[in-house]
């Protein structure tokens, strides 16, 4: 607290001395130098004076006395104030000299490191703009040099966060981004502990999608919901070295201390970086530790306007790729993906099973029941569709009741076992909604690409016609296609 007849005297010391201040470095240099040569020639002339009043003494004495010994004295008097002149005179020439030419190149300095850092801050992203030859050379190791050497770190800073920047946003997605954020935790900051956590399913969820090293991910936090964590909830950074226990499900509390920032944008949490540390004892250590934390979070904030619009692109390729309501590739997917797995399998010569399905009755489920209870019986296929294939298949909503199903890298007979699986499954399930219980079958047409045919799009075609023979012959089956099914021209 600052007392007020105090800061009335500081205020009033500052408006008397803001002339001063408000000189250049010259003018300030010139103003001192001129004052201390006005006093040393005013102490000059006063001992010039002393001793010319002397001298008139010692005369009038030698003309009374008639004394050589003291004519000798004033004769040596002359020569003692040419000598005592010539040699202040010097002292004056060097001493005027030498300040102005450190003050030059104390100048010289600010004036570069004002070019260097004006520079930096109309950079336009090239490449050059903060590159090493715009560092301060070192010419001393005194304070000065100490001070270049601080403002050729801040440019180094700033170049490697730029550089950082321009790299992460010609990455294509957030994965990527994540990765080079390790990285520069990892090799360039010394944090080799940590976990990237990332908010989902609008906020609710929150997971890890990316742990160093790889096998902390099943050691520390299990969240069931992303308020869970103290960091996304508040916004704020946890520090639990201060505060033990801060965090309830941090399960390595008795070997560890952690560090979760948050990463916000306009608001929003994004997601979390936690940091881990063994317990610390060493002030250098601490310091260290601190300073990497601060530039970590530094990279942080480059990344997290990248990160947010990747997000909410990738958030967009999904909505377009992916149907709504259960969450299943569509046919647009199919179009946009299918020729590089086209590829991959005449590359492998290996077989693509094509498994058409189609609901039974369907439509009464919506005629009888409603809408609703009809997205729910399709959400309840989708899943069992999921369950009954491996995570390499594609199960794709193809249209309305439809599905199809791409078993990758199968033997020619596992499309009719996975298929009847599939049908089996959706026979013996219970769909309820509201108290009612829903009973439903589906029918199953196989084409296996290229035994079939060598034309993927024929393939297809293929599969719903043997769906539709399926169909034709009772529904709750499956039929795998043959030739003598198909007479038409080629798809």
């Amino acid at each position: 607290m600052t007392i007020p007849g105090k800061e009335s005297k500081l205020s009033l010391w500052r408006r008397l001395w803001q002339p001063f201040f408000d000189l250049s470095v010259y003018g300030k240099f010139i103003l001192i130098l001129s004052s201390f040569l006005l006093g040393f020639l005013l102490v000059g002339l006063y001992n010039f004076y002393f001793v010319n009043n002397l001298k008139k003494q010692l005369i009038g004495i030698s003309h009374r006395f008639d004394s050589p010994e003291i004519s000798q004295i004033v004769n040596a008097f002359d020569s003692y104030l040419l000598t005592g002149a010539l040699l202040v005179t010097g002292v004056m020439i060097i001493l005027t000299i030498t300040s102005f030419l450190c003050v030059q190149a104390l100048v010289s300095l600010l004036h570069d490191m004002t070019a260097r850092l004006e520079a930096l801050r109309k950079s336009t992203g090239d490449n050059n703009d903060c590159s090493p030859v715009s560092e301060i050379p070192i010419i001393s190791h005194d304070e000065i040099g100490t001070v270049a050497k601080t403002v050729n770190g801040l440019i180094a800073d700033i170049r490697n966060v730029s550089l950082f920047r321009r790299t992460i946003e010609a990455d294509e997605t957030a994965d990527e981004v994540y990765k080079r954020l390790a990285y520069v935790f990892r090799d360039r900051l010394g944090l080799s502990t940590f976990i990237i956590w990332e908010i989902r399913d609008n906020g609710e969820a929150i997971t890890p999608v990316y742990s160093w090293p790889p096998e902390l991910e099943d050691e520390t936090c299990q969240m069931s919901a992303a308020n869970t964590c103290r960091a996304k909830r508040t916004g704020e950074v946890v520090m639990s070295s201060g505060y033990p226990g801060i965090c309830p499900v941090f399960p390595l509390a008795d070997i560890m201390t952690h560090t979760c920032v948050p990463m916000m944008v306009g608001g929003q949490v994004l997601g979390v970086v936690q940091f881990l540390f063994p317990f610390v004892n060493s002030p250098e250590r601490e310091a260290y530790l601190k300073r990497s934390l601060h530039r970590a979070q530094q990279y942080l904030r480059e990344a997290l306007p990248v990160l947010h619009a990747k997000q909410l692109a990738e958030n967009l390729h999904q909505m377009a790729i992916r149907d709504t309501m259960t969450g299943l590739y569509n046919r647009r997917f199919l179009e946009g993906n299918i020729n590089p797995l086209i590829a991959r399998i005449r590359r492998r010569d290996s077989h693509l099973a094509i498994l058409m399905c189609d609901m039974d009755y369907f439509k009464k489920v919506n005629d009888e029941h409603g809408h609703e209870a009809g997205d729910m019986v399709l959400t309840g296929i989708a899943h069992i569709l999921q369950n009954c294939v491996r995570s390499s298949d594609l199960v794709i909503r193809y249209g309305g009741e439809e599905f199809l199903i791409l078993l990758v890298d199968c033997q020619p007979d596992d499309g009719v076992k996975v298929a009847e699986k599939i049908r089996a499954t959706v026979e013996e399930n219970q769909f309820r909604f509201g108290g009612i219980v829903l009973r439903k079958t589906i029918s199953v047409g196989i084409s296996v690409f290229p035994d079939d045919t060598s034309a993927f799009w024929e393939a297809v075609k293929f599969a719903d016609v043997a769906l539709y023979r399926a169909k034709e012959t009772g529904r709750n089956r499956v039929v795998r296609f043959d030739s003598s099914m198909w007479e038409g021209p080629d798809y």
